[in-house]
């Protein structure tokens, strides 16, 4: 078997269609799907079963379990997968089409490739859609210092990828967090002996009202500055890295921002998060080349004021505008 993909659903009754037939067209005999119902109660456990019913051509295998999340249907999806490489694509996005069979006939030609990244559209469908593309598609060997260089923890999403599948092994989403992927990408990046950058296909990342990124609340932003503040702390003495690991610690900056508007704050827990994130932040003289490099007003008072006071006093302002 070359490629499994497995598709995690759960309540998607009103997208799955559009889904599977994205990637109905794209399957052949060396591909597996992998359906994995995660304790749906609406109709898409029946309509993954119907699916492949319908496809006795294709190669699908439907798992049906207990609700445990979208980390446990993601795993359970790798423990069954039987490919050379696997892919994930979440039930209410899409793909277009070639954009698997292309970028696997690349991996087919170029079998050092660990990793390939192809495009991905963010907010599909929206006004404030955009896509991430690669001018240099250039493969690298010095994998995880180039994709902190291009900023790779800004789109570390699990399911524009395809990866090797024994780069995974003994790797597993973790079950209860939020930004999940965020949380593992760093770790599969750094097994990684050769990531490839493709401008081939197109993954449509489709945000709804209950999807996790629209909706701010506390223990949402916690995970993903956690993700990102454990990834500034892996670079931050890293000499070849410096100007990557300020342009980090900018955006962990803004995620305690975020953190500390959420209307749901805990405010002991927050004070606990900005006293450590400030014993593992810049010199003053690094936080004052930030304000002049970025040219933005609100970091100057920064170097002056300390992380805590300039926290307190943004935060502050800012959730009155």
């Amino acid at each position: 078997m070359k490629l499994s993909i497995i598709v995690p659903v759960y309540n998607v009754e009103k997208y799955l269609v559009r889904c599977l037939d994205s990637i109905a067209v794209e399957m052949c005999d060396d591909y597996e799907l992998l359906l994995v119902d995660d304790g749906s109660t609406d109709t898409s456990g029946a309509m993954c079963d119907d699916f492949a019913r319908e496809h006795p051509g294709l190669n699908v295998v439907v798992i049906h379990q207990p609700n445990g999340g979208l980390s446990a249907a993601r795993n359970a999806g790798i423990d069954r997968a039987r490919g050379e490489y696997l892919t994930f694509v979440d039930s209410d996005d899409y793909i277009d089409a070639h954009s698997l069979s292309r970028n696997m006939e690349f991996l087919t030609a170029h079998p050092e490739v660990d990793i390939l990244e192809y495009p991905i559209e963010v907010h599909a469908g929206s006004p404030d859609a955009h896509v991430f593309t690669f001018s240099d598609t250039t493969q690298r060997t010095d994998v995880f210092a180039d994709w902190v260089f291009r900023g790779g923890y800004t789109h570390c999403y699990a399911c524009n990828k395809i990866y090797r599948s024994n780069i995974l092994l003994g790797i597993r989403f973790a079950r209860g967090r939020y930004f999940e992927d965020g949380d593992i990408m760093p770790f599969i990046v750094q097994r990684c002996r050769c990531f490839h950058y493709s401008n081939m296909g197109c993954y449509r990342y489709v945000l709804h009202s209950g999807s996790i990124t629209t909706n701010y609340k506390y223990i949402k932003q916690k995970h993903l500055f956690e993700n990102n503040f454990r990834l500034y702390l892996s670079t931050k003495d890293n000499v070849a890295l410096r100007a990557e690991s300020l342009n980090l610690w900018i955006y962990c900056l803004n995620l305690l921002v975020d953190m500390g508007r959420c209307a749901d704050v805990d405010e002991a827990d927050y004070r606990h998060m900005v006293e450590e994130a400030e014993k593992q932040s810049p010199s003053h003289s690094d936080m004052l080349k930030i304000a002049v490099k970025n040219g933005k007003i609100k970091f100057f008072p920064l170097p002056v004021l300390g992380l805590r006071n300039y926290l307190r006093c943004y935060v502050a302002l800012t959730s009155r505008l």
